[in-house]
């Protein structure tokens, strides 16, 4: 009855998602447990990336990166960053949004990380406000 208490978690099939690896199956594999998912969309993620850089430095135990060649500018870009913290955190930075995979405990360092990633809001273009045209019949208020 023991070993069923000490069985590890399989994630190996889901692991390989798409084109990188799916973080939610990497946090089982990594830590052999279920994550809390805190997440933020609509986020600048080069500014968010190195915001965690520069305020998680000393947590950081891992990166792991997608990125990919622009040949107009001949520069690399990430798509897909993972970030493994210490005290059992992971952090996905993609395509506009991040997620902050945690314990059940660290709800806490989840509020207040995307409260300090929420200065990075995209700001998008607002609608131009247009006026639009009724077209109908007027009756006149004697036949009434």
């Amino acid at each position: 009855m023991l070993f069923r208490f000490l069985k590890r978690i399989n994630a190996n099939a889901g692991i390989f998602n798409g084109h990188f690896v799916d973080v939610k199956a990497f946090y089982a594999f990594e830590f052999n447990a279920i994550p809390c998912i805190t997440f933020i969309g609509d986020t600048d993620i080069t500014k968010a990336f190195a915001f965690i850089k520069d305020n998680c430095n000393s947590e950081i135990v891992k990166t792991y990166q997608h990125s990919y060649l622009n040949h107009n500018d001949k520069n690399i870009y990430f798509n897909n960053t993972i970030v493994v913290l210490t005290s059992v955190r992971m952090i996905e930075i993609a395509d506009n949004y991040c997620q902050l995979l945690h314990t059940t405990n660290q709800y806490n360092w989840a509020r207040k990380l995307v409260n300090d990633l929420a200065q990075f809001k995209i700001v998008k273009d607002e609608p131009v406000f247009r006026h639009t045209q009724i077209v109908g019949f007027a009756k006149e208020a004697e036949m009434n």
